[in-house]
Formats: structure tokens, sequence, C-alpha cells
């Protein structure tokens, strides 16, 4: 029983260490990179914590850019991926891992451990501009 205590303390000790260590959405993604994948200016975003995510959220018209990120292992990255809204289906050349969802409405990538969601509300731009802002973000990984 001490032993399963022990784990348990020694789990929860760790636990903020792994959200403290999860990137910045909002500095994955500046204004500027926003701003092109929405096609224009956009203010500064707005950072919150959505569930298991950092969250960081730019908006122009009716269109928004929602930047979700978390620390996950590369399986339950695959795992989450898939159960997203289809199609899913691999998106080469961005990140170590990358697929598209939702009828292009989301790109979820994955670089060492950390998952960065790409989610486009009102709109769906073409791949490659979803790849441009991806890249843009993982330069800051």
């Amino acid at each position: 029983m001490r032993r399963l205590l022990a784990v348990a303390i020694a789990a929860a000790a760790l636990a903020p260490a792994a959200v403290a260590a999860t990137p910045s959405p909002c500095a994955l993604v500046s204004a500027d990179d926003a701003a092109k994948a929405l096609g224009g200016k956009v203010g500064k975003g707005k950072a919150q914590r959505l569930g298991l995510y950092r969250a960081c959220t730019y908006v122009r018209g009716r269109r928004t850019l929602r930047v979700l990120v978390r620390t996950i292992g590369q399986a339950a990255f695959e795992k989450s991926a898939k159960r997203n809204p289809p199609p899913v289906f691999p998106i080469p050349g961005v990140g170590d891992e990358a697929f598209s969802a939702a009828g292009g409405a989301a790109l979820l990538v994955w670089q060492d451990g950390t998952e960065v969601t790409f989610a486009f509300l009102g709109f769906n731009p073409v791949v490659q501009a979803q790849k441009d802002v991806a890249k843009a973000a993982l330069e800051h990984l």
C-alpha cells in the first residue's frame, strides 16, 4: 500500500512539470502567422486552457484559428488523431507525423512528444496554407 501511495505522489508531483513543459501556443503561432492563415490582420491571440490542451485563439471577422498544444506520446497521438471527425488522413511533410481531420477543418501535428492541433473555424484553407502555419509553429518548438 505504501508503495502505491509513493507512486501516486510521484505521479502527482510530475504532472505539473509536464504541463509547464508544454510550449505556449501563442508563442508557437504569432499574430503574423495567424494573419497569413486567416487572410488579414488579427489581434493578439487569446490564451486559455481547454481540457488537456493549452490553447491560443486568433479571430478575423468570422474566421478563427485555434492552436491547441499538449505533451503526448506518438502512439497516443495516433490513436487520438484517428478518433477525430472523418475523413482523417495522413499529411506528409509536416512534423514527425500529421493528419488532416474533419474535412480539412483541422490539422493535427506531432513532433518530439508535442501535439499541435490547428482548428480552422469558419473556413477551410487549402492544405498548403495549413502546412505553412504548422511549419512556422514547429520552428518554435
